[in-house]
């Protein structure tokens, strides 16, 4: 029964591994093509033109569906990473359960995101909407959900990296080096969001702890 046990949970951590590189390499892939837009300042011309293009719309649509797949990766990882993180320490219930919920909050934002970016060039090419020609529209609909995944997303992100290592120093899962530097990188993505700073090293984090995950298929220190 304990090989059994141990067996199951060797298991889960790869999983939870897998899908932790898996999300990282598809959140990055999804925002090069949903951020491949016009910059803010360029002209209504410029916007227009660039949504009246299919291909540029088919890209974007592309992209949100990959964040969607991005989506469920995270959820995977996020899962086991909670499951880890409870049976880690005693004591430590209450944290893991508020970086359970920071990456829900996460996970939410991000489909903000995808939602607001491909949104507009789904109507077109999934439905009967025309080609938008108000720039103000492309506009908003592009900061609204980058907004909500820069600030809101950003901020979930860190509080995620900072309970997650406070939890995992207490109950020895994760290198030492690699606690220390959770609550440095979770601030910096706290911070870094208000300043609408890429959430670059949220996607790093979650690399080397994927990587963690896959390499120790047991909790010893």
């Amino acid at each position: 029964m304990a090989a059994t046990s141990t067996r199951g949970t060797g298991s889960g951590l790869r999983w939870g591994g897998i899908a932790g590189i898996v999300f990282a390499v598809l959140f990055v892939v999804g925002f090069l093509l949903v951020s491949d837009t016009p910059e803010g300042d360029e002209s209504n011309a410029a916007w227009v033109r660039y949504f009246a293009d299919s291909d540029n719309r088919r890209m974007i649509v592309i992209g949100a569906i990959v964040w969607a797949l991005a989506v469920l990766a995270f959820l995977v990882f996020l899962g086991v990473l909670r499951e880890r993180l409870r049976s880690s320490s005693p004591g430590t219930e209450w944290i893991s359960t508020v970086a359970f919920g920071s990456g829900l909050v996460f996970v939410a934002m991000l489909a903000v995101a995808g939602l607001g970016a491909g949104s507009v060039a789904a109507s077109v090419e999934f439905g009967d909407a025309p080609v938008v020609r108000d720039a103000d529209v492309l506009r908003t609909f592009e900061s609204l959900g980058f907004g909500a995944l820069l600030l809101f997303g950003a901020a979930a992100a860190g509080l995620l990296i900072i309970t997650s290592s406070v939890a995992a120093g207490r109950g020895a899962l994760l290198p030492r080096w690699l606690v220390v530097a959770g609550y440095v990188i979770g601030v910096i993505v706290i911070l870094g969001g208000l300043f609408f700073i890429p959430l670059g090293l949220f996607v790093l984090w979650v690399i080397a702890v994927g990587i963690v995950l896959l390499r120790r298929p047991t909790l010893t220190p």
